[in-house]
């Protein structure tokens, strides 16, 4: 495998191997929970939470590199800007 150099090329590899690999079958199995891909091996790990799937996946491979996804989401996290600059407070 080429080395991966920046977050967009291993997120690119994750969801590559992610489509290629478990989608079918996690969505089935997994809906709702994450999934952590080691895109160095391909290897999947799966959990409820963000937290525990990645502290799993790290001690199952201490040197892997990981892609988090939500299983049957489009991201893993939702994200919210505004650009009112008088509020002290995101959501």
């Amino acid at each position: 495998m080429t080395e991966l150099r920046n977050p967009s090329e291993i997120a690119d590899r994750g969801e590559q191997i992610y489509k290629e690999k478990y989608q079918a079958t996690y969505e089935i199995e997994h809906p709702g929970q994450f999934v952590a891909i080691d895109v160095t091996t391909g290897n999947a790990f799966v959990g409820v939470s963000p937290e525990e799937v990645l502290e799993n996946a790290r001690k199952a491979a201490p040197t892997g590199i990981f892609h988090l996804i939500k299983v049957g989401s489009p991201g893993a996290f939702r994200v919210s800007y505004t650009r009112d600059a008088n509020m002290d407070w995101v959501i």
